[in-house]
């Protein structure tokens, strides 16, 4: 009984591990090598702490005083880590991540008078609960197995909420995330802090029932073991985490009883923990369970009470409240003025002392040749580059340097040219992580008040499911975006910019790639929108459309606006048409 109680205590351990790096992995996108190092920081925090022959201290901490310290560490290690590493690209985490792992190693391995070395720190003790003795393999599950559940607990309310399909945004695309108004850096920033923490939960759970750490349980093959827990569980689905590390820690005590000798076992298990990873990569890649995995019952559940919920609420019409500022705009004066604006990039000079107004309650076109500079101008009029010179202006405000997530809570949002859809999520959840001011974003108010963000959700979930009935994708809204045809895509990034609620919709390219029956019924739309307040700038190189939609074109190229004016006066130009068509 004792041998089992001591098996299934190493799963919940490992679960917890697998489950915190698979918040970071499978949720975040976020790849580190270095969770071993975390693990092994939590339980010499709490070695370090209370053990007596530690010697760290005067006297030794009460444990239930040095497990949230060793929490705390683990987190503020990790967040150390992560921001130089984040503010430039995640791809720099990785390498952070491996040389921090071997960092930790050789101080746990060469601190001696403090790590002990390579014995380590040993009597190290466990929680006092009352009467309850902890000192037997069984006794100690029953504690082991209740800060499993309330990890568990806790990492499901995280995924299960805004918060997480923020991550799950930052995850497909950070691009779109932060022109959908979400704080990336910030977001996985705590995200690689929350994970570190959970990380050294599992340590401190090690710590105390093995009583002895050293450097060895903490190297970075424990990070590669987790890593293949997830690989054999399914990335992206907490169930998945604990499944595959069940599998893992309870297969080499099974292939104990195999007839080798001892010095074959390890071998042994080393190969079939291969064998079995590779059949798993070559015929189901996405794991046992599968990032949306649910039962079928459950699953079907669910989506009946999200649709029922919407029908009685449906107005079959588009809501108002996605309108935002743009209730109340004029046509009178420009929403937005851009002055002067310059950027190059080495010797190439992008644009040149760019000028362009956008009339509020109008639709104007940016149109020119390839390589003209209207991308470049989208990028720095939404934040995504800053100007060499120059300015911009928002209802007489100056955005020149905000950034991307700062202009989209003021009202401007953008489509890209290759749409960054979150394809890998759904068509309802590609629009509710749209929605401006969701209080459970903040993981704080996820986790402390769940009903309030629940009903939140299910509010959106409604305006959501209207916007889709808008642009006539309601019927697909529960399955994933890759599933759509790429003229219901293009449907779903106007929906998707609708749900932000924003002032100012920016299109590049939107009828790119369309049938003229498509493009009709997109335009059509947009005009809709523009007669109940909305401004919009299109790029475009159709100049049947500009001349149709637009009320106002701006001819730019080589980095400069060369005109500007209605379409027909633009189009009408001789020496414009040379430059554009060659001509």
């Amino acid at each position: 009984m004792d041998y089992l109680a001591q098996i299934v205590i190493f799963i919940c351990i490992y679960a917890i591990l697998a489950g915190s790096f698979n918040l970071l992995v499978g949720f975040s996108g976020l790849f580190s090598i270095a969770h071993g190092a975390f693990f092994g920081i939590g339980a010499y925090t709490v070695a370090l702490l209370t053990a007596p022959t530690a010697g760290l201290l005067p006297a030794p901490m009460s444990v239930w005083l040095a497990m949230p310290l060793a929490l705390v560490v683990a987190a503020l290690v990790g967040m150390v880590i992560a921001i130089p590493a984040l503010r430039v690209h995640s791809d720099y985490l990785v390498v952070l991540s491996f040389g921090f792992q071997m960092v930790v190693v050789g101080i746990f391995l060469n601190w001696t008078s403090v790590t002990g070395g390579e014995g380590g720190v040993t009597g190290v003790p466990r929680p006092e609960f009352f009467t309850l003795d902890l000192t037997s393999p069984v006794t100690f599950l029953l504690y082991a197995a209740v800060v499993t559940v309330l990890c568990f607990v806790l990492l499901w309310r995280m995924t299960s909420s805004p918060f997480g399909r923020m991550l799950r945004a930052i995850r497909e695309d950070e691009v779109a995330a932060g022109a959908l108004g979400k704080h990336v850096v910030r977001s996985k920033v705590l995200v690689f802090a929350l994970a570190s923490a959970l990380a050294g939960v599992g340590g401190v759970l090690f710590a105390q029932y093995v009583r002895v750490v050293d450097p060895s349980s903490f190297t970075i093959n424990t990070s590669v073991e987790v890593l293949a827990m997830l690989i054999l569980g399914g990335l992206g689905n907490m169930l998945g985490s604990a499944v595959g590390a069940a599998i893992l820690i309870a297969l080499p005590e099974a292939l104990r009883f195999l007839n080798v000798g001892a010095g074959d076992a390890e071998q042994v298990r080393q190969i079939v923990f291969g064998v079995l990873l590779i059949l798993m990569l070559r015929f189901r890649s996405q794991g046992l369970l599968p990032e949306y995995w649910t039962p079928a019952w459950l699953r079907r559940l669910r989506n009946r009470r999200i649709l029922q919920a919407a029908e009685a609420d449906a107005s079959g019409q588009l809501p108002e409240a996605i309108l935002g500022r743009a209730g109340g705009v004029t046509a009178d004066g420009p929403l937005m003025v851009v002055e002067g604006v310059s950027k190059s990039f080495g010797g190439i000079q992008a644009l040149k002392d760019f000028s362009m107004e956008l009339p509020a309650g109008r639709i104007s076109g940016l149109i020119g040749p390839n390589g003209a500079g209207k991308t470049t101008a989208f990028n720095l009029i939404t934040g995504f580059l800053s100007p060499d010179s120059g300015r911009v202006w928002l209802r007489g405000h100056d955005i020149t340097h905000a950034r991307p997530h700062e202009l989209a809570a003021l009202g401007v949002s953008r489509s890209f040219q290759n749409l960054r859809l979150f394809s890998k999520m759904t068509v309802l959840d590609n629009v509710l992580v749209a929605r401006p001011r969701q209080s459970g974003e903040s993981l704080w108010r996820a986790l402390l008040s769940p009903r309030a963000t629940d009903r939140e959700t299910g509010r959106n979930q409604r305006v959501a499911l209207d916007i889709l009935g808008f642009v006539g994708l309601r019927a697909r809204a529960l399955e994933l975006a890759e599933n759509l045809s790429y003229a219901e895509e293009k449907l779903l990034v106007l929906a998707r910019m609708l749900a932000m609620e924003a002032e100012l919709l920016l299109l590049d390219e939107p009828a790119s790639g369309l049938d003229p029956q498509s493009v009709e019924k997109l335009f059509g739309m947009i005009r809709d929108l523009v007669e109940r307040g909305k401004t919009v700038c299109i790029i475009e190189h159709n100049l049947d459309v500009i001349k149709d939609l637009t009320h106002r074109v701006v001819y730019l190229d080589e980095g400069r606006a060369f005109a500007e004016g209605t379409p027909d006066r633009i189009m009408s130009n001789p020496e414009l048409a040379e430059r554009y068509f060659g001509v």
